[in-house]
């Protein structure tokens, strides 16, 4: 799990996911400016890890000599998301709020497709061809679930925590977004069980590692224990609680949502990259 491929996916795909759904909150007028700020800077810390574990040194086979080669535009709509991402925070941090924020939501709107872009391209160098076989659709669809589910757990987790220092807040922001967590939880689900199908009909290293013949077996297992079973478990339970406006008893279960499905995505992206397993 500790390959620098591994945590490069996890960070671009949490930022991509987590800077488009960002985009929307400003339907809530309620929500406040410290959870733009947050997340301004969260995802920019991010994006910029991410761009690390990419760059030459460390992301092997991204780079190409060649400037139009798509691991290169990568790169490149990375670093212009960053780009941007320093001004949204900017704007959140500075000025007057009422002004600043139709204008944040533009700005971070312009952040997400680039960041997407740059997951986009990623995808397609990742690729042996760019055919819409069985195997590149299923790891487009994975790759795009992935982004948008990490993202979304992270960012209902910390809406979460508003509730706590904020209990008048309505409770629409929260189950605005552990509605979109179940939604993409159950989306992720089915995907994984074509990818499980589609392994099983290809793959005898997967059916080994599925009996527990091989050491592969405890990723395959963590990913389908914790980041499937345990990630739909909980969203279903976070989702019921937010519903019961228990938002204190929600924060724990998105506490321990994005624990299972950070784990979870961390073990496909490793038997993906490593073993070449989609899962």
């Amino acid at each position: 799990m500790f390959h620098p491929g591994v945590f490069g996916t996890l960070l671009l795909e949490t930022s991509a996911g987590g800077l488009y759904l960002l985009s929307f909150m400003n339907r809530f007028d309620r929500v406040s400016r410290t959870f733009y700020r947050l997340h301004g800077t969260l995802f920019l810390i991010l994006s910029g890890l991410a761009l690390f574990f990419m760059g030459p040194t460390t992301y092997t086979g991204l780079l190409s000599e060649n400037l139009h080669h798509v691991g290169n535009v990568s790169v490149l709509s990375l670093a212009a998301g960053i780009i941007v991402l320093i001004l949204y925070n900017v704007i959140v941090y500075f000025g007057n709020w009422k002004t600043q924020q139709p204008r944040s939501r533009q700005v971070v709107t312009v952040a997400a497709i680039l960041h997407l872009l740059s997951l986009s391209c990623l995808i397609l160098a990742l690729l042996p061809e760019w055919s819409p076989s069985p195997r590149n659709l299923l790891l487009v669809f994975s790759f795009l679930g992935s982004a948008f589910l990490l993202g979304v757990v992270l960012l209902a987790m910390n809406m979460g925590h508003f509730y706590l220092t904020n209990p008048t807040l309505p409770i629409e922001p929260l189950l605005f977004l552990t509605k979109i967590m179940l939604w993409v939880m159950v989306f992720v689900t089915g995907i994984t069980l074509l990818e499980t199908g589609y392994d099983l009909s290809v793959s005898p290293d997967f059916a080994q590692a599925l009996k527990l013949e091989s050491f592969e077996g405890l990723y395959v297992w963590g990913r389908l224990l914790l980041g499937i079973i345990g990630g739909l478990v909980i969203s279903v339970l976070s989702l019921k609680t937010v519903k019961m406006h228990a938002t204190q008893a929600a924060t724990g279960l998105l506490y321990v949502a994005l624990l299972f499905i950070l784990f979870g995505q961390a073990f496909s992206g490793f038997l993906f990259l490593e073993n070449g397993i989609l899962l």
